[in-house]
């Protein structure tokens, strides 16, 4: 079980690499198949903005293609999907101006026309937030005792109460514990064939997520009886979850922020979270505060703060150091996740997988 779980770790670890990999092998057969076509279209190509080029939220970009003499295009639409965006009569530039819309890779499409035909030619833009991530540090407020045998996944906090999942095969388990004191005081184990991941609490239900068997259970908060467990859908793994009051968050280890409906538990759509440089990769455990989503960047000492409408991170707590080096505990303590929130009292709970403590931190500005 040892060895499964290792395994398990490493290939969440590097689940992601390969997504990129995928990802990256996709873009370039596209591009070289876009080239070819392009080539034999006389030579007509995106001349800019090359296919990838990041522009922040605001900022206008060239769009221009190279046409060879002698092609005859009589003008050209550029689109992005089926909104026209700018137009030329013959060959020269537009601009695009992107204010007001969403995050994420759009798609230009540059239509041709010449002797009453058309021919489209394409690119991509990725449109990243406009302003670099508010940068916050911390201090210590209070600590705690926390299982050291805990693999932190999901982290909830209700009426001196916190509510975790823990991950890991043969050892994941839904628990409630007493916060000052560490103690578990109700405890469920999940089967050795569950790996368990993110965890919310929505009235009197609580919701966990596993991370690659393609469900997730509902339990009655009191009594943590099984209630019924319900199917994933575009988003394939199980990362993070949060509720921010009408629906529920889900994070797949991607930079996709999934909403599902809270009731049939169904996905409703989802953004893409970006910051000033780019996708933000590996959204892991969530926790909804005051409007926004702060979620763990697996791997990395870093939350990031999330404008749940546009997807743009606004903000970056930076935890290095939080734990102690003298807490560590050799092939045993892992990394840092779990989030917690007291609304009524505004006290922000932070951990880490296999960690002994539980931190109550406050952010400071930098």
């Amino acid at each position: 079980m040892q060895l499964l779980n290792f395994i398990a770790r490493m290939k969440k670890a590097y689940s992601h690499n390969l997504y990129s990999m995928k990802l990256l092998l996709f873009f370039v057969i596209s591009s070289i198949a876009a080239c070819t076509g392009q080539k034999t279209a006389r030579s007509i190509f995106f001349a800019t903005p090359e296919a990838g080029t990041i522009i922040n939220a605001g900022d206008s970009v060239e769009l221009r293609l190279t046409i060879p003499e002698g092609s005859e295009v009589d003008s050209i639409v550029y689109l992005l999907g089926d909104q026209v965006i700018g137009k030329r009569q013959a060959d020269g530039e537009v601009y695009f101006n992107t204010k007001g819309q969403s995050l994420g890779s759009k798609l230009i499409i540059a239509r041709a026309y010449h002797n009453g035909e058309t021919s489209d030619f394409t690119t991509n833009i990725v449109v990243a937030a406009s302003t670099a991530p508010e940068p916050y540090s911390f201090s210590v407020v209070n600590s705690f005792p926390h299982d050291t045998k805990a693999y932190t996944q999901g982290l909830e906090y209700h009426d001196g109460f916190i509510y975790e999942s823990t991950g890991e095969y043969g050892k994941s388990s839904i628990r409630k514990v007493e916060l000052t004191s560490g103690k578990v005081v109700q405890k469920l184990d999940l089967p050795a064939s569950l790996f368990g991941e993110g965890l919310t609490m929505v009235e009197d239900k609580l919701i966990q997520l596993t991370w690659q068997e393609n469900i997730g259970i509902v339990y009655d908060k009191n009594t943590f009886k099984k209630i019924k467990e319900f199917p994933y859908q575009e988003s394939k793994e199980g990362w993070g979850l949060c509720f921010d009051g009408e629906r529920l968050i889900k994070s797949d280890g991607t930079n996709r922020l999934y909403f599902l409906d809270k009731n049939s538990y169904k996905e409703t759509g989802f953004i893409e979270v970006y910051n000033d440089k780019g996708p933000v990769d590996l959204l892991n455990e969530l926790e909804f505060i005051d409007g926004k989503v702060y979620a763990n960047v697996y791997q990395t000492d870093v939350i990031v703060i999330i404008n749940p409408t546009t997807g743009a991170v606004e903000a970056e707590l930076n935890l290095i150091g939080l734990l102690p080096q003298s807490h560590y505990r050799q092939n045993e303590t892992n990394v840092l996740n779990g989030i917690a929130y007291d609304k009524q009292h505004k006290r922000l709970f932070v951990t880490g997988k296999n960690w002994d403590t539980l931190f109550e931190i406050k952010m400071l500005e930098r």
